[in-house]
């Protein structure tokens, strides 16, 4: 009986080991799977969605080729000529900014049909010539070199490619996407396990029994067992209760059970390979599609945005330069680096101008939108001076082939407690100015701090804010515009009235259903003399300014101050909290010269 199990185990032996080694070589599929397309189109741009990425599983690698010719507008507008280019260009971003950033263009998409396996072109129609690609914000990354470039990524269904060249030339033709081969499958290491055991459990069995055999030497002879005599029962006594002992199993039995414990070890083991589950990496782009329904930016997106910001805002710093400064920056932050410019102009030593950095980035909170424009709030902080207070901007889009600007650059007050926001990548909605969802809507809040600025506690909104620890209130409030008038003396005075500008109003929602809400106040002060004949001196930034020294009349400055807010939510009886402001001079003029 045992040879027979034996021969059944390395039966079950050779056939698993057969197939798990031609799955190991004949029938092994190749390493990378490879599609070329050559498309024959003239558009400016190629698009690859994201259904074609994913069209085979595992990270994609892209391959384009350039060399390609077209005509261009020839300078002067009067005709075309014919160009060459070997230039490629490659990025991708969220589908739906790729779209958006080429329509209404003329571009070929790719597909792939699943029964051919190969993919196909579809062009559609559009303007026939498209802004240059190259640094714009909404790509995850980019990629541009001569004759061809490669690249990988991880991308899914939210994800497109744009290929293109300059805009004005048609995109690359030659286009290669691979993926990895199928990997190991985990039945086929099970059949090789299988194998393995099988094939040592059927020897053993084998050479078990052949020792036995050999020290049997050969076969017994059957016994010939004698008949007894029945015995008698003696009178008076019944039949014996005694149990009779159980029967030996067969040796044929106990050699099956031997052979099944192998037999349940390779079939456990291989089972458990086959439930062992597969990894899949997810990278950057992949994480913001699954956790995002539709952040503005990615967090490593908005740190390279950031850069691009804050070194054209270096440059134009290092030229006082704003014509420099316009491509990144818009008010009201424009306003108040343009007059920082004039000054530090009039008095270098004076170093009016904030530096704005990059980085380290501690916090983002893009905009939860499909549209534009849009806008992302964020806290910087300068990782060379650690000592220097945190920064929270506001960055803002118009349309999808325009670059963020800055709007907002707000300093917060040293240790400011945030309050609980939204990840990054699910965004925080943006509220509108007349928003009812918060205690007070963005645009009152505005107005009624103004009204506290200038009325102080006799204001009707003062229980609205938590006035005893507000720094801004006390530096623009009633008591400081006394404590300002003793420093001038009886001989001058002075005056400001606040009020709301026109400036965008920004609010986000926080975790809470509270808000963060950033306004823009403006403070007008009069400095002017009492008695006549007497003159006022003009500081650094009016003489800047005004080109005056002083002045018999008085001068009138404007100041912004850019405000950060937090806005409780309904039903709470917390204070509304400054939690920073940027106080900046934007302009100054002698009293009755408006």
């Amino acid at each position: 009986m045992r040879i027979i199990v034996a021969i059944v185990l390395l039966a079950i032996s050779t056939l698993s080991l057969a197939v798990g080694i031609a799955e190991r070589t004949v029938f092994d599929e190749p390493d990378t799977i490879e599609r070329v397309i050559t498309t024959d189109t003239k558009a400016p741009a190629t698009i690859i969605p994201g259904s074609v990425l994913t069209s085979h599983p595992g990270r994609q690698t892209i391959t384009v080729t350039g060399g390609v010719s077209g005509l261009v507008p020839e300078e002067g507008g009067e005709g075309f000529v014919r160009e060459e280019s070997q230039q490629a260009f490659a990025a991708y971003g969220a589908s739906l900014d790729v779209m958006a950033w080429l329509a209404p263009g003329r571009h070929t998409k790719l597909s792939y049909d699943a029964l051919s396996g190969e993919l196909s072109q579809l062009p559609r129609s559009g303007d026939t010539f498209l802004p240059d690609p190259r640094g714009s914000d909404l790509w995850f990354s980019e990629f541009s070199g001569e004759d061809q470039i490669t690249f990988s990524l991880a991308g899914n269904e939210s994800i497109t490619v744009l290929v293109m060249t300059d805009g004005t030339l048609p995109a690359p033709q030659t286009i290669t996407i691979s993926w990895p081969g199928a990997t190991e499958a985990p039945w086929i290491l099970a059949a090789l396990i299988l194998g393995v055991l099988s094939l040592v459990a059927g020897l053993l069995i084998a050479l078990s029994s052949f020792v036995t055999w050999r020290q049997r030497r050969g076969p017994r002879r059957k016994r010939t067992r004698l008949t007894r005599a029945p015995r008698r029962r003696r009178a008076g006594f019944g039949r014996s209760k005694r149990p009779r002992p159980a029967p030996r199993p067969k040796r044929g039995r106990r050699v099956a059970q031997m052979a099944a414990v192998p037999l349940a070890g390779g079939l456990v083991l291989g089972l458990g390979a086959c439930a062992q589950p597969v990894e899949v990496s997810v990278e950057g782009p992949a994480e913001t599609s699954v956790l995002a329904p539709n952040p503005a930016v990615t967090e490593s997106q908005f740190g390279a945005i950031m850069a691009r910001v804050a070194g054209q805002i270096q440059l134009a710093d290092q030229e006082l330069s704003v014509n420099t400064l316009n491509p990144r920056v818009t008010e009201p932050t424009l306003s108040a680096r343009r007059v920082a410019y004039i000054v530090t102009r009039a008095d270098a030593e004076a170093q009016r101008v904030m530096p704005i950095p990059s980085s380290p980035i501690r916090l983002v909170l893009p905009q939860q939108t499909t549209g534009w424009p849009r806008s992302v709030f964020a806290v910087i902080q300068d990782e060379q001076d650690l000592e220097t207070p945190s920064l929270g901007v506001v960055l803002r889009q118009e349309d999808p082939r325009s670059n963020y600007r800055l709007t907002y650059a707000i300093v917060l007050n040293p240790q400011v407690q945030l309050p609980d926001l939204p990840p990054a990548t699910l965004g925080a909605a943006k509220l509108r100015p007349d928003s009812k969802l918060i205690r007070v809507t963005p645009s009152s809040l505005l107005a009624h701090y103004a009204d506290v600025a200038n009325s102080g506690l006799e204001s009707p909104f003062a229980d609205e804010f938590s006035l005893a620890t507000d720094t801004l209130y006390s530096q623009v409030g009633p008591e400081a515009l006394l404590l300002r008038q003793e420093s001038f003396g009886n001989s001058v005075e002075v005056s400001w009235s606040t009020s709301v500008t026109e400036q965008e109003i920004v609010a986000f929602s926080t975790s809470n259903a509270g808000a963060l809400v950033m306004g823009t106040l403006r403070q007008v002060e009069r400095v002017a003399p009492v008695q006549s004949g007497a003159a006022v001196n003009s500081s650094i930034g009016i003489r800047a300014l005004t080109s005056l020294s002083q002045s018999s009349v008085g001068f009138d400055v404007d100041s912004d101050v850019q405000i950060l807010f937090y806005v409780p939510p309904v039903g709470s009886e917390e204070g509304v909290r400054v939690l920073g402001y940027t106080y900046s001079l934007v302009a100054a003029r002698e009293v009755g010269n408006e």
